[in-house]
């Protein structure tokens, strides 16, 4: 139903738009459409006899035959673009731009010594257009959750030319413009055709529509999920890759001092009832000169028992000092 309205609106305007534009030209007018890069000539059908011409842009003379001369009046006006044919008396525009469209006219006479004759003055409106090139749909929907339904906008866009139409075609599809609203039920697909045409050209292309169900937002977006189990799984890797280097690098150095043996402290400590000679791994300790080297308790026991170790025991006559056996 909203399809048929729309249709019907299109239409409808598309009809005062030609109305309009029908009314505004002058019936004697001739309308002329071309397409940009085109040619346009404007010949002096009038008789070669005594003749003189004058071709006018929107009134501006920009090019004369007279005399059976021609010339351009206006050199700037067309930059270039212009041809004079003397074997026909008219005048070529060429390489047509856009901003050439507009109203242009030929006032003829002929002149002669006795009397002036003016010929019916020759209008055309020149109308320049883009030539279609490519068509292009874009469209956007929305899910209607309270119709289970989907709503598509679709537009169809061509070039800039003003006097470009548009129309649809697809299934139960009939309608004008360049903007397209329809509805689908889920998973419903409907493929839709975009015609746009011009004085000068016409091109069409075709778009594929589905209806699939949007998300409300409640839910945490899928992509979000995604980008968290990868970094999970990032995050373990990384530890197991750690844990294993530090394994590796733990076996590589081997046991440490208090996993080896006993320390040289382990060692002061050590059982009386064994030597401490017995108890060190590596062999002696410092402490070991101390109580297993010595031979028996005869022998000087420290540094000074060994200086004064042959002193006698008592005093004699022959000696006045125990000091004296050490000089």
């Amino acid at each position: 139903m909203n399809v048929f309205k729309e249709a019907c609106c299109s239409v409808l305007g598309v009809l005062l738009a030609l109305f309009l534009q029908g009314s505004c030209v002058d019936p004697e007018t001739e309308v002329v459409h071309k397409a940009v890069g085109d040619s346009l000539e404007l010949i002096a059908e009038y008789p070669k006899k005594d003749l003189e011409a004058q071709w006018k842009y929107h009134e501006s003379d920009f090019a004369v035959y007279q005399n059976n001369d021609f010339r351009i009046a206006k050199p700037e006006l067309f930059s270039g673009r212009l041809k004079l044919y003397k074997d026909n008396i008219s005048v070529t525009v060429t390489n047509l731009k856009l901003q050439d469209s507009g109203s242009f006219s030929i006032v003829a006479l002929a002149v002669n010594n006795t009397h002036i004759t003016q010929y019916t003055t020759k209008r055309i409106e020149l109308h320049v257009h883009d030539l279609i090139r490519e068509v292009n749909i874009q469209y956007d929907y929305s899910w209607l959750q309270s119709q289970n339904i989907c709503l598509f906008h679709l537009r169809c866009a061509a070039s800039d030319d003003p006097g470009t139409f548009y129309s649809w075609s697809g299934h139960q599809i009939g309608t004008q413009g360049s903007d397209l609203n329809i509805t689908l039920g889920p998973e419903e697909k409907n493929t839709v055709t975009c015609t746009a045409r011009n004085n000068v050209s016409i091109k069409s292309t075709t778009e594929d529509v589905v209806c699939t169900r949007k998300s409300d937002g409640s839910s945490f977006p899928q992509k979000y999920v995604l980008m968290a189990v990868g970094a999970g799984v990032v995050a373990v890797v990384v530890l197991c890759g750690a844990l294993a280097a530090c394994c590796r690098w733990r076996n590589k150095r081997g046991p440490s001092e208090s996993e080896a043996g006993i320390t040289v402290y382990e060692d002061v400590n050590v059982s009386p009832a064994k030597k401490r000679s017995e108890s060190v791994i590596n062999g002696m300790s410092i402490y070991e000169t101390v109580d297993d080297t010595k031979l028996s308790q005869n022998l000087p026991q420290t540094l000074y028992d060994k200086i004064n170790y042959q002193r006698h025991p008592a005093v004699s006559t022959s000696t006045s000092s125990p000091y004296q056996e050490v000089l």
